[in-house]
């Protein structure tokens, strides 16, 4: 087990140096605005000392000047880091966020071989890469699969803490590293954890161990916050949370929205849902099937609790980015994840052809999922 757990990670990796080597070797840019932003304040941050990296600035970016705050400076410190190191700094968040889009994807089949078997878990690896947002976000420079890479692990450390309480200590980075880049939206970790938690079956042996680590998350995550607001004032002198929560949390309805609160957010969480909807397709189509008695019928117990917890997931994460004032695709991009996921699962569980052809690739082609990705993110760079 342990040996075959080491081929996949030695695997991955290769194939996550090849594309690193893709990257730079090939000067790759993106016409993505957002991604160009990112890599303009990575770029300057160069330029600082280190005990200044928390505040970064705009630097011209999008026309604009002085401080950054529209995010945690998080997502800039890795790549920074990296482009310490030698590697071009072009190119490093780009890397990063590859990185993350890997951990996301492994992490997601290990939460799901938790309650299926195995190979329906593995073709999620698969299935994945293969929805609509993937495509769209295949080679980024932003902090989507930041987010998701620290929402799972916070969720799987919390799994793995069942049988050993040093996991509540990776659950807990893996929920201030999603706070450290993506702020507020980060608040969905022990929301998700919890749940994960909730579904779990039988209920009784999830122990207390686990529920003590979603208390500690939950303590420490606005500790964390206040932490960073103090190092924030002493670097510049200003508030870092008064402008970002002002700009970020805004819960009233628009004057300018055709709907009065709180029917606008009703209104929000339909148009977030209809893109779920597409950017999970063809698998959110068939986990909204999974409504009918039939589709569920074929299930194991344990099965239908991955489906359950999935779709779940998915609903929360619109509920809780719904209750903003403005909206974007990208706000509730761990959702496409998840909805999708639960299709898959459902999928292979419910129809014999689909898990038998589940079963098959992943005996006659085990390391097929890190080939498939290298060609998809190496097509995107050389294209």
């Amino acid at each position: 087990m342990r040996d075959s757990i080491s081929r996949l990670i030695a695997i991955w990796l290769a194939v996550l140096v090849v594309a690193a080597v893709l990257l730079a070797a090939t000067g790759y840019r993106t016409r993505d605005p957002d991604s160009r932003v990112y890599i303009t304040i990575t770029t300057h941050l160069l330029d600082e000392p280190t005990s200044r990296w928390i505040a970064p600035q705009w630097w011209g970016a999008f026309g604009l000047q002085g401080l950054f705050r529209d995010h945690p400076a998080g997502t800039f410190v890795v790549p920074a880091l990296l482009a310490r190191t030698g590697y071009p700094v072009a190119q490093s968040l780009f890397v990063v966020t590859l990185a993350c889009q890997i951990v996301s994807l492994l992490l997601m089949a290990a939460l799901a071989s938790r309650l299926t078997p195995a190979p329906h878990a593995r073709a999620l690896v698969w299935a994945l890469q293969l929805i609509p947002i993937a495509f769209v976000f295949r080679v980024r420079a932003n902090q989507e699969y930041l987010l998701l890479a620290g929402l799972l692990l916070a969720i799987y450390g919390l799994e793995r803490a069942r049988s050993s309480w040093a996991w509540i200590a990776v659950a807990v980075a893996g929920a201030l590293y999603a706070l450290i880049v993506k702020g507020v939206f980060a608040l969905l970790a022990p929301v998700l954890a919890g749940l994960w938690l909730w579904s779990r079956r039988p209920r009784a042996t999830v122990g207390g161990v686990a529920w003590t680590g979603l208390a500690v998350m939950a303590l420490l995550m606005p500790v964390a916050a206040w932490g960073y607001e103090h190092a924030y004032r002493a670097v510049t002198d200003q508030s870092f949370l008064d402008y970002y929560l002002g700009a970020r949390v805004a819960l009233e309805g628009s004057t300018t929205r055709p709907w009065p609160f709180p029917l606008d957010k009703v209104a929000n969480a339909a148009w977030y849902a209809g893109r779920v909807l597409w950017y999970a397709a063809p698998w959110s189509l068939v986990a909204i099937a999974s409504v009918a008695p039939a589709m569920r019928a074929r299930l194991t117990p344990a099965s239908r609790d991955w489906v359950r917890f999935a779709a779940m997931a998915a609903l929360v994460t619109i509920a809780l980015v719904a209750a903003r004032d403005t909206k974007a695709d990208r706000y509730v991009f761990p959702a496409y994840f998840f909805g999708a996921s639960a299709g898959v699962i459902l999928a292979c569980a419910r129809w014999p052809r689909v898990g038998a052809w589940a079963d098959r690739l992943d005996q006659t082609w085990p390391w097929g999922p890190a080939v498939l990705w290298l060609l998809l993110v190496g097509g995107r760079i050389l294209t």
